[in-house]
């Protein structure tokens, strides 16, 4: 599947600000409301996947940039 380069690139971001606002949206319901617990778990995973993504790109793109480093045929 292709995805066009400025999505593909603002992706990481946007999974960390929609966990932002799941977080966000849990605490302004209430912690106590039915289901905050799995908005608070779908915030926290979206944030992770997100800074994951990003971690995961940035060294690919450093090992690549590395002179010498050969891009895979």
């Amino acid at each position: 599947m292709w995805i066009p380069t400025p999505i593909y690139e603002s992706l990481p971001y946007l999974y960390v600000i929609g966990g932002v606002l799941f977080i966000s949206g849990t605490l302004y319901i209430g912690l106590n409301a039915p289901g905050a617990s799995l908005y608070i778990a779908c915030g926290l995973i979206s944030i992770v996947y997100g800074a994951v993504i990003f971690a995961k790109r940035q060294a690919y793109r450093h090992q690549s940039s590395k002179p010498g480093s050969a891009e895979p045929a």
